[in-house]
C-alpha cells in the first residue's frame, strides 16, 4: 500500500538518476516552475521508502521545480521497494511526456540494465514510449549509447530522429566531437542535419577520408570562427562548399546558370525555374504582376534577353 506524506527535500537522494529520463539541462520547464510557485505541488511524486535518503521513482522535474521555488517539503507517495520503478515512471508520464529519440534510446538501455528481457521491453514498454513493437527500432535506439554525452544532448535539444543520427553509431569519439563542434556552432534544423551528414558520409566514402577531416578542414574552421556570420550563414557557406566538393560538375553548371541569369537582367518579379539537379531540361518563367504595365515590363526584358543570346546560354547549360 502506498502512503501519502510530506517529505523534506533534504530526505531525498538527488544524486540517484536511475529513473531520471530527461536530458533537459534546465531541469524543469518554466511553466512547471511558475505553477509550483503559484499553487505548489498538486501531483505528488513517488519515492522508495526502503531507506533514507529516499530514491525518487517518479517526479524529478517536480522536485527540481520545488527546489527552485524555494520550498522545503514535497508531497510524496511512499512505495516499499524500487521494483518496477522504471516502468512506474514510464506509465505515469505516458500521457504527459514526449521523449526525443535520444531519450528513448537511453531509457531502453536503462530497462536492459535492470535485467528486463528484450522481448518484454518490445512488447510491453516500447508502446509507453510511443514506439512500434519493432525489433529493428529497438536495435537502432539502444545504439545511442555509442554516442558521446555532449553530442547526445545536442541531438536531444535539436530533436533529431534516429533515422538521421544513426550515422554516428559507426563514428569514433574524434569524429563525433568534430561533428558536435560544427552543429553546436551552426544550430541547424533537422533537415539540414540530414543534408550535411549525407554529404559528409558520401565524401568520406568516396575520398577515403574521415568525417573529422571534413569538419576540421581549414576553410570550415575559418567559417565557423567568423563572428561576422550568423549560424545559418555559416551552415549555408559550408554546405555549399561541400556540395561543390561532392558534385563538382553540377556545381559548375549552377555557376554557369547564375552568370547567364546576371546577363539576362530580368525584372525582379520574374523568375526562371529549372531543375537544379539538371536531370530535366524543362524550364519555365514565373511572372508576378498587378497590372498590364508590370507585365509588359517583364515581357520586354525577357524579349531583350532573347535578342542578346543570354537565354540561349542557359538553354545550352540546362540541356547539357
Amino acid at each position: 500500500m502506498e502512503t501519502l506524506i510530506s517529505v523534506p527535500l533534504s530526505d531525498l537522494d538527488l544524486n540517484n538518476r536511475l529513473t531520471d529520463f530527461s536530458l533537459n539541462p534546465k531541469g524543469c520547464p518554466e511553466k512547471l516552475l511558475d505553477s509550483v510557485k503559484e499553487v505548489g505541488i498538486r501531483h505528488p511524486i513517488s519515492i522508495c521508502s526502503a531507506n533514507k535518503p529516499y530514491k525518487i521513482i517518479s517526479g524529478h522535474k517536480r522536485v527540481q521545480a520545488t527546489i527552485k521555488a524555494g520550498l522545503t517539503n514535497i508531497p510524496a507517495f511512499l512505495v516499499p521497494t524500487m521494483d518496477d520503478a522504471l516502468v512506474t515512471n514510464l506509465k505515469e508520464n505516458f500521457a504527459l511526456r514526449h521523449y526525443s529519440d535520444i531519450e528513448k534510446g537511453c531509457i531502453l538501455n536503462k530497462l536492459i540494465a535492470e535485467g528486463i528481457e528484450k522481448d518484454t521491453i518490445i512488447d510491453l514498454y516500447m508502446p509507453l514510449l510511443e514506439l512500434e513493437r519493432s525489433k529493428k527500432i529497438f536495435q537502432d535506439l539502444i545504439l545511442v549509447e555509442k554516442i558521446g554525452p555532449d553530442l547526445q544532448k545536442l541531438l536531444h535539444n535539436s530533436n533529431v530522429p534516429v533515422k538521421v543520427f544513426h550515422v554516428f553509431f559507426t563514428w569514433d569519439n574524434e569524429n563525433q566531437e568534430a561533428a558536435e563542434t560544427f552543429f553546436a556552432t551552426t544550430r541547424p534544423g533537422v533537415n539540414k542535419w540530414r543534408d550535411l551528414l549525407e554529404l559528409t558520409e558520401e565524401i568520406s566514402r568516396r575520398d577515403e577520408i574521415s568525417p573529422k577531416d571534413i569538419f576540421s578542414a581549414p576553410a570550415t574552421i575559418e567559417t565557423l570562427k567568423d563572428n561576422g556570420l550568423t549560424p545559418p550563414q555559416k551552415y549555408d557557406r559550408i554546405h555549399q562548399a561541400l556540395q561543390q566538393k561532392r558534385y563538382p560538375v553540377v556545381s559548375d553548371l549552377k555557376k554557369q546558370v547564375l552568370r547567364a541569369l546576371d546577363e539576362m537582367k530580368l525584372d525582379d518579379k520574374t523568375r526562371l525555374k529549372y531543375d537544379d539537379a539538371f536531370e530535366s531540361d524543362e524550364m519555365k518563367f514565373e511572372l508576378k504582376f498587378r497590372d498590364e504595365r508590370e507585365l509588359s515590363q517583364q515581357v520586354e526584358k525577357i524579349f531583350q534577353a532573347l535578342q542578346s543570346g543570354s537565354i540561349e546560354k542557359i538553354i545550352k547549360v540546362v540541356k547539357g
